[in-house]
């Protein structure tokens, strides 16, 4: 495998850290508004988030900095789209909060657990619906198609708070092992 297609997939995970900034710079413009640039871009990081696992795997690409890296990016990336709608008056509060503490929670215990234990992120696959849908319901809000938006989050947002509750029982699982001298699995 070449030096370049190696570094392809954390390339990736990077690009999609730096385009944070745009993304809410693009949204303050159009706020509380539709705004089609924004959802483009978001889109864009969306489909590199795709691209950067299909090249991992199909290339031997995975790397330790990759294992922890993207999904840290992914709840980094969720976590600033969701407080920017919040914060522009386009999700109420009671819609973010239980997203934003979702997410902030795993954002603080992704350091101590890889501290702490051997445990590589391991994320199950309602989770990846869940947070598929919640994806498509955020899209709807920033484009300003509420109704769509509103039925997209019902059922996205009811996957992934079920998601990181199952994902706290697994922390609470490793770190017990730790103390044991164990390791297990550490879902993201």
């Amino acid at each position: 495998m070449s030096l370049s297609v190696r570094h392809v997939p954390n390339a990736l995970t990077v690009g999609r850290l730096a385009a944070l900034p745009l993304i809410v710079w693009l949204y303050s413009r159009d706020a509380p508004g539709a705004s089609w640039a924004t959802a483009t871009v978001i889109l864009v990081a969306a489909l590199s988030d795709v691209a950067d696992g299909v090249v991992a795997r199909r290339y031997h690409a995975q790397s330790e900095f990759g294992l922890w890296m993207d999904p840290v990016v992914d709840r980094a990336f969720f976590f600033t789209i969701v407080a920017m709608l919040w914060y522009f008056g386009t999700l109420p509060w009671l819609a973010a909060a239980p997203l934003v503490v979702r997410d902030g929670i795993i954002l603080v215990l992704a350091l101590p657990t890889k501290l702490r234990t051997s445990a590589k992120p391991r994320i199950v696959g309602w989770s990846k619906v869940g947070n598929f849908i919640l994806m498509c319901a955020l899209q709807w809000f920033i484009v300003d198609i509420r109704v769509l938006g509103w039925a997209f989050y019902a059922v996205g947002a009811t996957l992934y708070v079920a998601s990181g509750l199952y994902y706290g029982y697994q922390v609470v699982e490793w770190l017990r092992g730790a103390r044991a001298g164990g390791s297990g699995g550490c879902a993201a």
